[in-house]
């Protein structure tokens, strides 16, 4: 459950409002696995690099992950609100090629996709082994729904 990671994070209410998105997100599709939410530190540019995949957060307002809580599994859900919009495809291309899929060491993510929907992207990757529980298939039809059922961007590797 992600209530007090969201309750400890008082500092922003644009990072609320990218979490409670996550948590619309899973209303609609439940992952299956006990996750957390975890605010990207954008002043941090290995920590952004390891949740987005972006090698700066120039092009980024705020950004949230939502990972699963045991290391062995390879997921992890990304929204990141852009400065501008205008810059969804070049940043989604970006955290497209630029994303470790391989950053939990003993497993690896082979499932991947980059949408969009106005200002704020999401980056979705797990592990096919999790594929009774989510696919990243399932995450997209979710965030779509989240976004009354429009993507502007849609990337898979």
């Amino acid at each position: 459950d992600t209530e007090d990671t969201e309750n400890g994070n008082t500092q922003d209410t644009a990072d609320s409002g990218l979490s409670s998105m996550i948590k619309e997100i899973y209303e609609v599709k439940n992952p299956g696995l006990m996750v957390a939410d975890i605010p990207v530190d954008l002043s941090n540019s290995d920590s952004v690099k390891y949740y987005t995949g972006l090698s700066d957060a120039s092009k980024i307002k705020e950004a949230v992950a939502s990972e699963a809580m045991i290391g062995s599994q390879a997921y992890s859900l990304v929204l990141v609100q852009l400065n501008d919009e205008k810059d969804a495809e070049t940043v989604a291309d970006e955290m497209l090629k630029g994303i470790d899929t391989r950053k939990w060491i003993c497993v690896e993510a082979d499932d991947l996709r980059v949408v969009g929907h106005d200002d704020v992207i999401m980056l979705f990757m797990v592990s096919s082994a999790l594929k009774e529980n989510v696919t990243s298939k399932q995450m997209v039809d979710a965030f779509k729904e989240v976004c009354d059922g429009e993507l502007d961007i849609e990337l898979k590797k």
